[in-house]
This record gives structure tokens, C-alpha cells and sequence, in this order.
């Protein structure tokens, strides 16, 4: 299984969601507004998009996941 293939089945779809927004410049508080979701909810989705991606920070995860073609 490619690492690609791999994180499509590890990261959930609030995760990708969120870091796609994220991608297109929206904050937090912008994909809870747009999303309806609670902000814990999407603070925990990039916390846990970020411990899948190994990244530091949000941005880190952003670069990795639109490098293996996950996000656009």
C-alpha cells in the first residue's frame, strides 16, 4: 500500500475537509462558520490531521497532505 493510499484510509473526512479549507486560506473560525461544526471538533481534526501527518504545525500538514495529492 502506497503512503498515499495509506493516509486516505488514516486521515477521516472532517480531517481532509479541514485541511482543504485550511489550504484556500480559511481559519478556524472561518470552517466553523462555513462548516456548522463545533471549533473543538475542528481543533481536534487538525490535531489529529497533524499527528497522522507527522507535522508540526498546520501549515506542515497542509504541504504534506497536497504533496501526496490528498488535498488540492
Amino acid at each position: 500500500m502506497s503512503m498515499k493510499d495509506q493516509m486516505l484510509h488514516e486521515l477521516d473526512p472532517l480531517e481532509l475537509r479541514c485541511l482543504s479549507l485550511a489550504a484556500r486560506g480559511r481559519t478556524r473560525e472561518d470552517i466553523t462558520r462555513e462548516t456548522d461544526i463545533p471549533h473543538d471538533r475542528i481543533d481536534a481534526a487538525f490535531e489529529q490531521a497533524m499527528e497522522k501527518l507527522q507535522a508540526d504545525n498546520v501549515a506542515e500538514a497542509i504541504f504534506r497532505a497536497a504533496r501526496m495529492d490528498l488535498i488540492s
